[in-house]
């Protein structure tokens, strides 16, 4: 009967595809030894061995972390409300107000103090910040979804660029 034959040759079609794709992504029988270009290392080792620069995390937090500074100080009803289903009180603004005045000042510092004095401190930072921020409210408070995975993605892809730059 052709009705019962057709899900039959689907499911082998299927199959095929899906054990072609899994020997195509399967790693190598033989290892291969992984062959470093020159001029890359001697590129890293005179940055200090980061993949990318000290200098290119500060700026990714300056910006990233500064708007959401701005934010948080010139617009907090706006900007909280996005993410969260709550009514804000004076508490609130005033704290969301006193945060942005943090996130502000500390890209100011990013931004005129040297790389090489600020990369660790901000490093750890950005991650504390990461783990007790978004990622905490993410997992705690219920936030408006799919917008409040933003800022967690953000959070981490900054400390990410940190790593990056150890």
């Amino acid at each position: 009967r052709p009705e019962t034959r057709r899900p039959t040759a689907m499911r082998a079609v299927l199959l095929s595809a899906l054990f072609a794709s899994v020997a195509a992504f399967a790693p190598p029988t033989a290892l291969v030894p992984r062959v470093v270009d020159a001029p890359l290392t001697k590129a890293l080792v005179l940055r200090g061995g980061g993949v990318i620069s000290k200098e290119t995390f500060a700026t990714t937090l300056v910006v990233s972390n500064g708007l959401f500074g701005l934010q948080f100080l010139l617009i907090p009803k706006f900007f909280i409300s996005q993410f969260f289903e709550k009514e804000l009180d004076a508490f609130h603004l005033f704290f969301a107000r006193f945060i942005g005045v943090l996130i502000l000042g500390q890209c100011a510092l990013l931004k005129v103090c040297p790389s090489e004095t600020t990369f660790l401190p901000a490093l750890i930072t950005q991650i504390a910040v990461g783990i007790m921020g978004p990622l905490k409210a993410q997992l705690t408070l219920d936030p408006k979804m799919p917008i409040h995975l933003f800022p967690v993605i953000t959070v981490f892809v900054c400390a990410g660029l940190g790593l990056l730059a150890f």
